[in-house]
């Protein structure tokens, strides 16, 4: 916080110390302060004029420093008040801090002993702390989230506009009433046990849970406070958009993998028929019987990615910790890989669905062979946030289309391979990538990856 911007009143009926501390403070210590000679006169300035902080006597005719300060706090409630007094008794100490002073010194030590570098300090923390607090109250105030501040016992000290409008109410009118009273009962008494578990435990929990048909995602904060009531608070978000979207996904993935289930299934049959007839075939043209049996095999192929395709695009929800090097050793034996050769540079583990994270290395090294003339070598590496699969083939001229649905640059491709890779990484929330390995083929680089060592 830069100390030119803070303005300060200073308030005395000695003009002399009045004007002295207000020339120090702007002077010395890069404030503008203003000087006036009694409350009444301050009450007036302050009516007509923005100011961070008020320093002011105690002792003053007509109306002493807590008179005045009673007055402020009619129009601010939360203007920082910093009060001297000749007094150093526990009493004035104790009547200062029950009125709401910020602060309080004692008038001779800033005079005697000029310290007018501990009242610039005094006042810089005490605006310092009412801004980080105002900036807090708006941030809260403007908030779309529902945020209250509740007791162990349900009761809500504060809340603000979001929250209030959730349940019919005002912030004003829910203060002091408690959840069961003005929300579910069930939902209620869940959000008091979370905000139980949160005192006790000391730190945040997190649930989730349903009100009159929206869903919310809920924080509850443990509050460090001096008061005798132990809280926490509550920061709730509605999710409503997110779970039924997620919802809406889900029944769409199960509706597309029943869709290429029966579509498999009914393509099998004939198939199988069109293959058992195929091998009872008594024909002498041996070209044709093979080109009808290649035929057989790639729409078997193409019915196998089409069910892979669909089953995969599901958002995975419980993956597990697998190395990287079992994941691809074991694709590496999925594959028909001729001479190939794999090598396996990557370490640590990765968050994964063991069958998916199995089927993209396969598809992957699949690609690299399918796509190459000849014998090429595999690597797969360590990224900082995830790993790569490269070859030293002959590259992919155009990578614009590659992920799409039915692009193969192989005769006997079906397309479908790199657009079942990119839908696995979607599922997991990574990003995919192909760029130009170090030898000129293809590097597919997968990013975003939960890994430890």
């Amino acid at each position: 916080m830069a100390e030119g911007d803070i303005r300060t009143l200073v308030v005395d009926d000695s003009e002399f110390f009045a004007d002295m501390t207000a020339e120090t403070l702007t002077q010395e210590h890069d404030m503008e302060a203003i000087s006036v000679h009694s409350g009444t006169a301050a009450a007036q300035r302050l009516v007509e004029e923005e100011f961070d902080c008020v320093v002011s006597d105690y002792e003053m005719p007509e109306m002493d420093g807590l008179e005045l300060l009673s007055t402020v706090r009619e129009e601010d409630p939360s203007l920082p008040f910093i009060l001297l007094t000749g007094r150093g008794d526990e009493e004035t100490a104790s009547q200062a801090i029950r009125a709401g002073v910020a602060d309080y010194l004692l008038k001779l030590e800033v005079v005697e002993d000029k310290q007018y570098g501990r009242l610039a300090n005094r006042i810089e923390s005490v605006v310092k702390q009412d801004r980080t607090r105002k900036k807090f109250e708006s941030l809260v105030a403007n908030s779309p989230d529902g945020i209250a501040h509740i007791t162990a016992k349900g009761v809500v000290l504060s809340a603000n506009p979001s929250l209030a409008d959730r349940l019919g109410t005002t912030p004003d009118a829910l203060a002091g009433e408690r959840l069961t009273d003005v929300m579910d009962t069930e939902t209620a008494r869940r959000r008091v046990a979370a905000v139980r578990r949160a005192i006790e435990d000391g730190e945040t929990v997190e649930t989730e849970d349903s009100l009159d048909g929206r869903h919310y995602q809920n924080q509850f904060v443990p509050v460090e406070s001096h008061r005798e009531r132990a809280t926490a608070q509550l920061v709730s978000r509605d999710v409503t958009e997110r779970v039924e979207r997620q919802r809406e996904l889900e029944r769409q993935n199960e509706r597309l993998e029943e869709f290429a289930s029966v579509v498999s299934h009914d393509l099998r049959n004939p198939l199988n028929v069109a293959a058992s007839a195929l091998d009872l075939l008594d024909v002498e043209d041996d070209e044709m019987v093979a080109k009808i049996d290649r035929s057989l095999d790639r729409m078997g192929d193409i019915i196998e990615d089409v069910l892979t395709l669909a089953r995969e695009g599901r958002a995975v929800q419980e993956p597990e910790w697998v190395t990287v090097d079992s994941l691809a050793e074991k694709a590496w034996a999925d594959v028909a890989t001729d001479e190939a050769t794999l090598s396996v540079t990557a370490t640590g583990e990765i968050e994964v669905d063991p069958t998916r994270g199995r089927d993209l290395f396969a598809n992957l090294f699949r690609n690299a062979v399918e796509h190459n003339d000849g014998p090429v070598r595999v690597e797969v590496g360590s990224l900082s946030d995830g790993f790569y699969v490269a070859d030293d083939g002959t590259g992919i001229d155009d990578d614009s289309e590659v992920f799409e649905m039915g692009h193969s640059t192989a005769d006997d491709g079906t397309g479908i391979g790199l657009a079942i890779v990119a839908q696995i990484a979607d599922a997991h929330g990574w990003g995919l990538d192909l760029t130009e390995s170090e030898s000129g083929g293809a590097r597919f680089e997968l990013t975003g990856v939960t890994q430890r060592e």
